[in-house]
């Protein structure tokens, strides 16, 4: 239970992302907005931990690292367009997700416990987001979308276990590489890089440094020690913290119906971890993981 709680930290850390974007962030320059989170985070890690990859694990993080670009421009799209804990909550539709895609790829069909789980945390966000007066298309489909980025680098990241370096440095260097992708593409839609103001770097250092340089060493170790469906189901935390921060720092307001939400993808959060099948699947997941 400690590995799950401390993993649990990244998605509530993840969830003020979108209250510090509407707060702090220009939503001019989103791709720019993914080199700043992603670059300064990566390059201080490698300062903090050099090392080289070797072999397959050059490739693996390059792909993680397209993973990671992906994610949070999406990320960002749906900060720009919706309220903080609407674009949070839609993130929770990530354990169902992750059930249907492993059950798919895989062929490992859901044990009862963690589908009715799931259908409980969903219902949770059903009556988070019940009352919204408006709903901007683009911006759930970019949260949907960072979803599947998120289920991709969990998925694959399982798969492979841990790196033949170590966990700061791996992660450096799939977040430097992220960074590194979203560059080109931000000159050519975007021109020259806009100049950090005091806001942008407050931002930066709490969703790029913090969140994703040790926040994501933190994902990775859990990843590799918690099975996908586990991992799925701690970041049902990312819309909770994201409902409060949109609440207590941006103003939005929330009525019984959003707080009982709340507490329902709680209780479903509780629920999942408590089923004796996770330890089992866990276990089938490491076996996998090592013979592959």
């Amino acid at each position: 239970m400690l590995v799950q709680l401390r993993t649990a930290l990244t998605p509530a850390i993840w969830g003020t992302t979108y209250a510090v974007t509407t707060l702090l962030l220009p939503s001019e320059d989103p791709v720019w907005m993914v080199v700043y989170r992603l670059l300064p985070a990566g390059l201080l890690l490698l300062a903090f931990a050099p090392g080289v990859l070797k072999g397959q694990w050059v490739k693996r993080a390059m792909i993680i690292g397209l993973t990671n670009l992906s994610m949070i421009f999406f990320v960002f799209i749906a900060a720009f367009r919706l309220p903080s804990g609407m674009a949070g909550t839609l993130m929770a539709t990530l354990p169902l997700q992750i059930i249907f895609y492993i059950w798919i790829l895989d062929g490992k069909r859901p044990v009862a416990r963690q589908m009715f789980a799931s259908l409980i945390g969903l219902f949770g966000v059903g009556m988070l987001l019940l009352g919204a007066v408006e709903l901007d298309w683009i911006g759930i489909g970019a949260a949907l979308a960072a979803c599947l980025s998120t289920f991709t680098g969990v998925y694959l990241s399982g798969k492979w276990g841990r790196p033949d370096v170590s966990m700061v440095t791996y992660t450096g260097w799939h977040v430097t590489l992220g960074g590194l992708y979203a560059v080109p593409i931000a000159l050519v839609l975007e021109g020259a890089a806009p100049v950090p103001d005091l806001n942008m770097a407050l931002a930066f250092f709490w969703i790029g440094i913090l969140g994703m340089g040790w926040a994501s060493v933190n994902w990775l170790n859990g990843i590799v020690q918690l099975n996908p469906t586990t991992i799925g189901f701690l970041s049902l935390v990312n819309p909770v913290s994201a409902v409060l921060c949109g609440q207590l720092l941006v103003g939005e307001e929330f009525g019984w119906r959003q707080w009982t939400g709340i507490v329902i993808v709680l209780g479903s959060i509780v629920y999942a971890l408590k089923a004796p099948t996770v330890a089992k699947v866990a276990t089938q997941a490491k076996d996998a993981a090592a013979t592959s």
